[in-house]
C-alpha cells in the first residue's frame, strides 16, 4: 500500500488512493475520452477497454468538466488489477471512505464505478446510480435519484459498520448481503465491467476513494465537492485548513436551500470562479466578473481562502410578492438569498435568465422583507450569453450577512400574478406571425414560463394549428381545426396530482375554425399525464373541460367526467367570440360555477377528479378520442388555485375589453375593473350596458387596445380607434399608441334602434366612462346617413351639446369627456333659392382695408354693417358659455372650451352648425 503525502488533497485530507476528477488527467481523441488519470499518484490510470464505440465523451457539471457515459457500453478501467488494499484496509473489518459526484441521465439503476472482476462477481468497493454504495460486497442504499439530478453520494466506515451519505446527510446504515472480498481487480468507471446491461447512463464528475475511514475529514471532503459542483449539502462548509467555516448553518439558518458559491482553496485544488446550484428549477448564477462558459475560462481572480457563498429561503423563484418604492417594478421574488462573504470577496456578477421586464437586484443589509433601506441595481440593461443562455446581470459587491432578491415588472391577466401557470395569448409568443402558417410552438407569457408545443403522432389528432392575424377585435388568433392541438409539458407543479389542488381556467375562443361548429363534446383544456405523442387510447380525460355544442348557435359547458349536467343547456352562442371559465378544487365536492362572458352558471355539486399529471393540453381530446372540435383561440389562462371573485372580475374585464365581448347582460350588468382596482365601467350605467367596448392601456396586464369594435351577437355600429384607421390589426405599426398607462375610454349603448327621430338624431345613445389622462380618439359609424356626432351632458342632447362633423363617416381626433353621452345626427347641408327681390336697405357702415371700388363695401345691399379684408379676420368674444352671467337671446360667442361658435336661443347655448334653418334647434 502506498503511503505518500501530497500538497493537494480533496478538502485538504491526505491519504486518498484514487482521485479521478473531470478537470484533471483527462485525455481526449476527437469527441471521445480515451484516458482518465488518477490524481492521487502516478498509478492506476483509466484507459480505453475496447473499440471507440465504448468510449465516453466530455460533459460539464456546474461549469466544471465531467465525463458522460451512455449507459450502453461506455466504460474506462485500469489496464491491470489493483490490490484490494488500495480501496479498503487489508484486513477485516475492511475500512473505506468513498465519494462520487454524478448526474443521473437515464432510467436504469446501474453501477457508476466498481473495484471488481467486471463480470458481476464480488466487489471490493463501488457505487450505483440507484443511490447505493458498497464495501466488500455489502451495499447500503441512500435513495434513488431522479433523472437529471446531480448528487454527492458517499460512504464512510467498515464492513462491520458503515454509513452512507447523500449530500452530506446520513441516510442509511443497514447492510445488504454478507462480507466478501474480490482481491486484486481492475477499477471500472461507467459500469460494472463488461457485464451486459450493467452500464451507467450518467455524467460522472469526480470519484475519490480512501482505504481508511475519514470520520473527521469527511465534512471537509464533502465541502470541497459540494462547492465545486453546486450541490447543497447539510452542515457547515469547512475549508482545507479545518478551521475556516465559509458557510455556517447556524448563522444562516432559514437560508439553507440551493446553496452555491465561488471560492479558492489551494490545498484542495479548488478554484471555483462561477457557480449555480444544480438543484432543479431556475437558479441564480454567481461569479467573478469575467464570466465564461466554464469556470476555468473565467478571467477573474480570487486569493486563497476567499469564499462567497449564498443560500436562499426555499421560496418561489419568481416575482410573486408585491413591492413598492422601486421605480419600474411591482413584484419581487418570494425567494430571498443570504450571503456569507469570507476573505472580503469584492465585485461579483449576479445573473438571471433574460425574460423578466425591468429586472433589478435588490440588496439589504438587515431587512429580508425589503421594506426600507434597499440598494437597487438594474440588471435589464446588461446581457451576456453563457452556454447558449442569455442572462441579465449586475456587477455588485455582496457584503457578509447581506440579503438580496430580484424584482421585476410583472404582467398577468387582470394583474393577478400568484400561481399563474399558463398564459398563452395569440399576440405574443407564437413561432410565426405569417397568415396561415403552421404554429408549432407558442410561448407562455406567465412568469412560470412554459411553451405549448406541437403534437406528434397523437392518436386522432393529425392536423396542425395555423396563425390568423385578424381575429376578434383586431387581435390575432390561433386557428385549430378538429384534430389540431398543442401541449405544454410540466405546466403545473409537482404536487398538482394530489387531492386539494385548485385550478382556474379561461379560454377566449370562437367555435368552427372558419366553418360550422362541431356538435357534441369539444374538449378545450385538460391537466393530465398525456404526453405530446400519445399513440393509444388512455385514461387521461378526467380533467377535460370545454363546451358541449348542441347546434350551430347553442352550447352548454362541461367538466369531464364528474359534472356534465350543464352540457345540454343553452348557455351561449358558440359561433361568437366567448370568454369561458372553469374553477374547482380536485377531490373536494362543491357546486363550482362556470363563467360565461362574465356570468355565473351553477351546476349541481360534484367532486372533480384528481389530475393524472402536470401537462396542459389545448384543443386536445387527451384520452385520444374524437371529442374535439375546431376553434379560433385568442387567449388561454390557467392558475394552480381558485382565484377570488375580485380577481375573477379583473381578469374578465381585461379579456372583455381586449376582445370586444360584453360582460354580463343588460339586465345584470357587470363592473369592469382595472389592475389597480379602479372601476373603469360601472354597472350603475346599466341602461347603457349593450355592446360595451373600450380603448385602453393597462401595463400590468399587457393591455394596449388601440382599436375596438363590439363582437357581441348583436353587433354595434361604431368602431373606435386611436387614429383614422378602422380596419387594421391592433399594433403600433397600424395605430397611434396610447400615451399613458391606466387610460381607459369605455362606452356602451342603450340598446335602442339606429333609426332617427324627428330632430334627425339617432335614437341609440352611448355613454362614456373615461379614466386617466385623455387623448384624441376617432369614432366611425357604419351608418351612412350620419353626418355629425353629437355629445352632451345628457342623453336627450339638450345641455352643452357639441357637434362634430363626420368625414367619411368618422370623426377627427376628439376627446369626449367622462360622463358624457353621444349619438349621431343626419343634419343635411342645403342650398336655398336666393331672394331675388330688389334691395330696400343699403349698408349703413362699411369698413375696409382694401381699395374701395364702386362704393364698396358701404353700398352692399340688404346689410347693416360690412367688414372687408383679404388678410384679416373678424374676432368675436372668446370665452365660455358658463362665464356669461347674463346671456341675451341672439348672443354669439366663441366657446373656448367646446371650440365652436355658440348662439344663445333664450334658453340654452348651442354650437352653430351648417344646417337648414328649419331643422336647427
Amino acid at each position: 500500500m502506498l503511503m505518500l503525502t501530497k500538497a493537494q488533497n480533496p478538502g485538504g485530507i491526505p491519504g486518498n488512493q484514487l482521485w479521478y476528477k473531470g478537470d484533471a488527467g483527462i485525455t481526449t481523441a476527437g469527441s471521445n475520452v480515451i484516458a482518465w488519470n488518477n490524481s492521487s499518484y502516478n498509478l492506476y490510470h483509466l484507459v480505453q477497454q475496447s473499440t471507440a464505440a465504448t468510449l465516453p465523451t466530455p460533459s460539464y457539471i456546474n461549469f466544471n468538466p465531467a465525463v458522460r457515459f451512455d449507459g450502453i457500453d461506455d466504460r474506462l478501467a485500469t489496464s491491470s488489477g489493483i490490490p484490494q488494499n488500495v480501496t479498503t484496509t487489508s484486513a477485516s473489518p475492511y475500512a473505506t471512505s468513498q465519494y462520487v459526484v454524478y448526474r443521473k441521465l437515464g432510467p436504469a439503476m446501474n453501477p457508476l464505478y466498481s473495484h471488481s472482476d467486471g463480470a458481476g462477481g464480488t466487489w471490493n468497493v463501488g457505487g450505483n446510480s440507484d443511490g447505493g454504495m458498497l464495501i466488500t460486497n455489502r451495499s447500503i442504499i441512500t435513495s434513488a435519484p431522479a433523472i437529471n439530478e446531480t448528487r454527492l453520494q458517499s460512504l464512510d466506515g467498515s464492513s462491520n459498520s458503515a454509513v452512507a451519505y447523500l449530500n452530506g446527510t446520513a441516510s442509511a446504515n443497514g447492510f445488504n448481503n454478507g462480507t466478501a472480498t474480490a482481491g486484486t481487480k481492475n477499477f471500472w468507471i461507467g459500469g460494472e465491467g463488461t457485464s451486459t446491461n450493467k452500464f451507467a447512463n450518467a455524467d460522472i464528475a469526480e470519484i475519490i476513494v480512501y482505504n481508511t475511514t475519514q470520520t473527521v475529514g469527511r465534512p471537509q471532503i464533502e465541502s470541497y465537492l459540494s462547492l465545486k459542483y453546486g450541490i447543497t449539502k447539510s452542515g457547515n462548509y469547512i475549508a482545507s485548513n479545518g478551521t475556516t467555516n465559509y458557510w455556517n448553518t447556524s448563522a444562516n439558518a432559514g437560508y439553507l436551500s440551493n446553496i452555491t458559491g465561488i471560492g479558492r482553496d489551494d490545498n484542495s485544488a479548488l478554484y471555483q470562479k462561477q457557480s449555480m446550484s444544480t438543484n432543479s428549477g431556475q437558479q441564480i448564477l454567481i461569479g467573478l466578473t469575467g464570466m465564461a462558459n466554464t469556470s476555468a475560462s473565467n478571467s477573474g481572480t480570487l486569493a486563497n481562502l476567499q469564499f462567497l457563498v449564498v443560500g436562499d429561503n426555499g421560496a418561489t423563484k419568481s416575482p410573486s410578492v408585491a413591492i413598492s418604492g422601486i421605480a419600474g417594478v411591482n413584484y419581487r421574488f418570494a425567494s430571498v438569498w443570504k450571503t456569507q462573504n469570507t476573505g472580503s470577496v469584492g465585485t461579483v456578477r449576479m445573473m438571471w435568465p433574460q425574460g423578466l421586464k425591468n429586472l433589478k437586484l435588490v440588496q439589504n443589509t438587515s431587512d429580508p422583507t425589503f421594506t426600507t433601506g434597499n440598494t437597487v441595481t438594474d440588471m435589464s440593461a446588461n446581457t451576456q450569453t453563457i452556454n447558449g443562455v442569455v442572462y441579465n446581470y449586475a456587477d455588485v459587491t455582496l457584503t457578509d450577512g447581506q440579503y438580496f432578491t430580484l424584482a421585476a415588472f410583472v404582467q398577468a391577466p387582470g394583474g393577478v400574478v400568484s400561481n399563474l401557470q399558463v398564459w398563452n395569448k395569440a399576440d405574443s409568443g407564437t413561432n410565426t406571425t405569417t397568415e396561415g402558417s403552421t404554429v408549432t410552438s407558442w410561448n407562455s407569457s406567465a412568469v412560470a414560463g412554459g411553451q405549448l408545443q406541437a403534437l406528434s403522432g397523437f392518436i386522432n389528432h393529425p392536423s396542425s394549428p395555423t396563425f390568423m392575424n385578424l381575429g376578434s377585435n383586431f387581435n390575432p388568433a390561433v386557428r385549430m381545426v378538429a384534430g389540431a392541438g398543442l401541449g405544454m409539458l410540466n405546466a403545473f407543479s409537482t404536487t398538482a396530482t394530489t387531492s386539494g389542488t385548485g385550478g382556474s381556467f379561461y379560454t377566449v375562443s370562437k367555435a368552427g375554425a372558419g366553418s360550422s361548429p362541431t356538435l357534441g363534446y369539444n374538449v378545450q383544456m385538460n391537466i393530465s399525464g398525456a404526453p405530446l405523442n400519445l399513440s393509444l387510447i388512455s385514461a387521461y380525460n378526467f380533467a377535460e373541460m370545454g363546451p358541449f355544442i348542441t347546434t350551430a348557435t347553442t352550447s352548454g359547458v362541461f367538466t369531464w367526467d364528474t359534472s356534465i349536467d350543464r352540457a345540454a343547456v343553452n348557455l351561449f352562442n358558440p359561433a361568437n367570440t366567448n370568454i369561458l371559465g372553469w374553477a374547482y378544487t380536485t377531490g373536494v365536492a362543491s357546486a363550482y360555477p362556470y363563467r360565461i362572458n362574465g356570468k355565473s352558471d351553477v351546476p349541481i355539486s360534484f367532486t372533480p377528479r384528481l389530475f393524472t399529471g402536470r401537462n396542459f393540453h389545448l384543443n386536445t381530446d387527451t384520452d385520444g378520442g374524437l371529442e374535439r372540435g375546431g376553434f379560433d383561440y385568442q387567449e388561454t389562462i390557467a392558475y394552480e388555485r381558485q382565484i377570488t371573485s375580485t380577481e375573477q372580475n379583473r381578469i374578465e374585464s381585461y379579456l372583455a375589453l381586449k376582445y370586444g365581448v360584453t360582460l354580463g347582460t343588460f339586465a345584470s350588468p357587470v363592473n369592469y375593473t382595472s389592475t389597480n382596482g379602479t372601476t373603469v365601467w360601472s354597472a350603475a350605467a346599466s341602461s347603457y350596458h349593450t355592446n360595451v367596448i373600450g380603448i385602453a392601456r393597462d401595463d400590468m396586464e399587457g393591455l394596449h387596445q388601440r382599436i375596438s369594435k363590439s363582437h357581441d351577437a348583436t353587433a354595434d355600429i361604431i368602431t373606435i380607434s386611436t387614429n383614422n384607421n378602422f380596419t387594421a390589426t391592433n399594433t403600433s405599426a397600424n395605430h397611434t399608441d396610447i400615451a399613458n398607462d391606466q387610460f381607459y375610454f369605455v362606452t356602451g349603448n342603450n340598446g335602442a334602434s339606429t333609426t332617427y327621430n324627428a330632430q334627425n338624431l339617432m335614437n341609440r345613445r352611448w355613454k362614456v366612462q373615461s379614466t386617466g389622462t385623455a387623448q384624441n380618439l376617432f369614432i366611425r359609424t357604419s351608418d351612412i346617413q350620419a353626418t355629425f356626432l353629437l355629445y352632451a351632458d345628457d342623453a336627450a342632447m339638450t345641455t352643452n351639446v357639441v357637434n362634430v362633423q363626420l368625414t367619411g363617416s368618422a370623426t377627427p381626433g376628439i376627446q369626449i369627456p367622462n360622463g358624457k353621452f353621444f349619438t349621431f345626427a343626419k343634419f343635411s347641408h342645403c342650398t336655398k333659392d336666393p331672394n331675388t327681390s330688389p334691395s330696400d336697405v343699403i349698408t349703413k357702415i362699411g369698413i375696409t382695408i382694401q381699395t374701395k371700388q364702386s362704393g364698396w363695401p358701404e353700398n352692399i345691399p340688404n346689410g347693416a354693417v360690412a367688414l372687408e379684408s383679404k388678410t384679416k379676420g373678424f374676432v368675436i368674444t372668446r370665452t365660455t358659455s358658463a362665464s356669461i352671467a347674463n346671456p341675451v337671446e341672439g348672443m354669439l360667442i366663441y366657446d373656448t372650451t367646446d371650440r365652436c361658435i355658440k348662439l344663445y336661443n333664450g334658453a340654452v347655448w348651442h354650437c352653430v352648425v351648417r344646417s337648414c334653418n328649419e331643422t336647427f334647434n
